[in-house]
């Protein structure tokens, strides 16, 4: 493993916890998420203090101050020293920096303990940031950049994407690269808020074209000081970088938020409230889709939360299926004919953990998989038709112990159970495959792993 997924491995680990200081922005962006919930006011000093307190009562050691924007709060260098106090090792914010512009702001928060700051940028000219953001603020932001870097905060960029900034995306990189910034996060955007209420038409880009303007952009990432963070962005758009894809133990922050909408489709059955103007009927017997599940990155997960709220798992699994892991590849690879077919007799099941340094000293060898395959009279459950998996679709696996609570579902547990068992993935050039839509994909760590290049998509015989 290179020393910078080591580094990302780690920062998975790490107990964050964030603090919403405001619920007010001065800036109007047209893709914000919350602008739903902003109601131009900051949230009360004694309900910050306590989540303060909460956060250091878990174990967290990285504190990160958001909003809205949180450095309007008239408290915010006063919250910045209080978590230092409370014995949080590293304060980080997210803003959009303008109150940085301000030399005597910079140098009062850095005095107080704030360490990093990620700046939400999104464009390297006035023209495109005001397009984007709602307000002709850039050369103030840049300022409140240049103050930051200035004055020794670690400094980082946030990019959220969309159709208008994809095709320069490289060159938003090599701006703030010139100017001292080497660490940016990826954002993809989320179908909710101004973005999808107001602005959809004008943001949302195609698959190609998130794809394009990625590979483009990526080719920076050869430089040794560069370092690319993606939030929710799909793996299928990564190919070929599936090492800047987010690990997916960050669905745990995904579901286990705040709005706690699978927490309540598990207890009580209530819809997943994105869908609430969504017909229920389908005479197809196929789950409803609203119009934002095509762009939403936790698609895959509610698909699967929803059928198994509703009932639609299958029976448990072969207890007898052999694991094909690392070590049973080679064993297997060493036997003759009969010996072979006798041992996988009652069903082979590729090996997938949720961990990725779990899941790299499972996984079998590339090699020795493509040698395996042919010799195999069954298929290798778990894995797609071009890998030698099952040409037809596989039933869903039982819930066990560890998912269950008087029969109902335990929403974290759960996310452990989807991401091991359930969450696969595809490469954009699987969409010409003949078997594209009977076929689930591969397991997300063994496309880390293994890359999506191992896909081959599989021909339409002539005829059929």
């Amino acid at each position: 493993m290179s020393d910078k997924l080591d580094a990302r491995q780690a920062a998975v680990n790490q107990i964050r916890h964030w603090v919403r200081l405001t619920r007010a922005c001065n800036n109007r962006c047209a893709f914000c998420l919350d602008s739903a919930s902003h109601d131009v006011q900051p949230i009360p000093v004694d309900i910050i203090k306590q989540k303060l307190i909460e956060g250091r009562d878990k174990g967290a050691t990285r504190l990160i101050l958001s909003g809205g924007e949180p450095t309007i709060h008239p408290q915010y260098i006063d919250f910045i020293r209080m978590g230092r106090e409370l014995g949080y090792d590293w304060v980080q914010t997210i803003s959009n920096g303008r109150m940085f512009s301000y030399e005597k702001f910079t140098v009062e928060a850095i005095e107080a303990g704030l360490r990093e700051a990620t700046l939400s940028m999104h464009a390297h000219t006035p023209e495109l940031y005001a397009q984007l953001t709602g307000v002709k603020a850039f050369p103030q932001a840049l300022k409140g950049l240049i103050n930051l870097i200035r004055n020794k905060a670690v400094v980082s960029v946030d990019i959220v994407l969309t159709r208008l900034n994809l095709p320069v995306l490289k060159e938003i990189l090599q701006f703030y690269m010139n100017l001292g910034v080497f660490e940016f996060d990826l954002l993809h955007l989320v179908p909710f808020g101004r973005a999808f209420d107001e602005n959809r038409r004008h943001l949302y880009a195609d698959d190609d074209t998130i794809r394009d303007g990625l590979h483009r952009a990526l080719t920076l990432a050869g430089d040794p000081r560069l370092y690319l963070w993606t939030n929710r962005l799909q793996i299928q758009y990564l190919e070929g970088h599936e090492d800047l894809f987010q690990d997916p133990q960050k669905l745990y922050d995904e579901v286990l938020g705040e709005r706690q909408i699978f927490k309540r489709l598990f207890s009580t059955g209530e819809m997943v409230d994105c869908l609430a103007e969504v017909p229920q009927s389908n005479p197809s017997n196929e789950l409803p889709l609203g119009p934002r599940c095509p762009h939403c990155f936790i698609k895959p997960f509610c698909v699967a939360a929803r059928r198994y709220a509703m009932g639609q798992e299958t029976a448990p699994r072969p207890k007898d299926e052999l694991e094909l892991d690392f070590q049973t590849a080679k064993e297997l690879l060493a036997l003759g004919k009969p010996e072979l077919e006798a041992k996988t007799k009652n069903g082979l099941r590729v090996a997938t953990r949720v961990d990725f340094r779990e899941a790299i000293a499972a996984a079998p060898d590339l090699e020795d998989l493509k040698k395996l395959g042919p010799k195999l009279q069954t298929p290798i459950k778990g894995l797609p038709p071009c890998l030698f998996g099952p040409t037809t679709p596989e039933m869903l696996p039982q819930l066990g112990e560890a998912q269950l609570v008087d029969g109902k579902i335990q929403l974290a547990p759960f996310v452990d159970f989807f991401i091991k068992e359930l969450y696969l993935v595809k490469s954009l050039r699987c969409r010409k495959c003949a078997m594209n839509d009977t076929c689930a994909g591969l397991h997300v760590n063994l496309a880390r792993h293994w890359g999506l290049k191992v896909l081959t998509p599989i021909r339409q015989a002539e005829g059929a």
